[in-house]
């Protein structure tokens, strides 16, 4: 493991799956870990892929979701492991991880009173791709999100029939949150420009980031005990992902490469071959507020009538 930290925030990076289980600004655990990262048993057991055993925080994914054309793990060799990191300073690293279709580099940075985690990450592809990024969160109470120009939801995974959102549907706007157990799964397609997304908790909203241009949609994976195989074993644990992406939904990979759901509302659903360059942030405002609008200067970001402090050219 890998420890990062600056002033006002810290984070922990484990080269042999490339996740980030842990973040803490102001002293407040921002990120969901799985439990069973510490069961032997769990982590023993070869047949539960390695981004399930070591499921923690925020990780890459490439492809996202099932790789149905390169029989890879679910969310490709990224979120599998192992990285080689490259280069590292207190508060920042550096770290590349090979795939079926090219080269990843993460970069990865805290900054002194800012409490934002910063990512860029460049992709040398040799081949089309789908790309995520995949945190996940504990005890949000709602969501708010950019212009979007569609909202789709999709079947659950594992297992079928056990959805709170009707699956399958076409809307203006995310759906309220649902209660009870149940697995969920939508994507919200953005308009173009800066692409957010708001979570907000008991005491605080996490914000995610992305230029929507690159990455054009956000995928909603809200689990509370729908999942029963191991690991999950049906714990509902209130977890959600806010994965901002450029894939077709939960359709798969080959579906990304072909006409989709997605694709139809005038998106690109993956990455040409050749270098992307994609920058993503999140970030913790200190309080627990209903997000409508985000606002980034040089130096600073506003959003629920909060700012903070914010390296503005991170996105640009």
């Amino acid at each position: 493991m890998i420890s990062l930290s600056a002033r006002g925030i810290r984070a922990t990076w484990e080269p042999g799956c490339g996740h980030l289980p842990d973040l803490v600004i102001g002293g407040v655990p921002v990120l969901w870990a799985a439990p069973w990262r510490d069961d032997p048993a769990i982590q023993a057991d070869q047949g539960i892929p390695k981004v399930d055993r070591r499921l923690g925080g925020t990780f890459t994914c490439l492809p996202f979701g099932r790789d149905d054309l390169d029989h890879g793990p679910p969310h490709g060799a990224p979120a599998n492991g192992p990285w080689r990191l490259r280069a590292r300073a207190p508060g920042a690293l550096t770290a590349t991880c090979s795939t079926p279709r090219g080269r990843v580099s993460a970069q990865i940075a805290l900054r002194d009173g800012h409490p934002v985690l910063y990512q860029t990450h460049v992709l040398d592809l040799t081949a089309p791709a789908t790309f995520a990024h995949h945190p996940m969160i504990q005890g949000v109470h709602a969501i708010t999100h950019s212009p979007a120009r569609a909202v789709h939801t999709f079947p659950s995974m594992e297992p079928p029939g056990v959805e709170r959102w009707p699956p399958d549907t076409r809307s203006a706007a995310l759906p309220l949150l649902p209660d009870g157990p149940g697995t969920d799964f939508a994507t919200i397609v953005s308009e173009p420009g800066l692409g957010w997304t708001a979570a907000t908790r008991a005491s605080d909203t996490i914000l995610f980031l992305r230029p929507s241009k690159i990455l054009p949609v956000t995928n909603i994976w809200l689990w509370n005990g729908g999942r029963v195989g191991p690991p999950w074993r049906g714990q509902a644990l209130d977890i959600c992902g806010v994965e901002d992406a450029i894939c077709a939904g939960a359709a798969g990979f080959a579906a990304a490469l072909d006409d989709n759901r997605i694709a139809a509302e005038g998106v690109p659903t993956a990455l040409a071959s050749g270098r992307h360059v994609i920058p993503h942030a999140i970030a913790r405002l200190p309080d627990a507020t209903i997000v409508e609008s985000v606002d980034i200067t040089p130096d600073s970001l506003t959003a629920g009538g909060v700012t903070i402090p914010f390296d503005g050219s991170h996105l640009a």
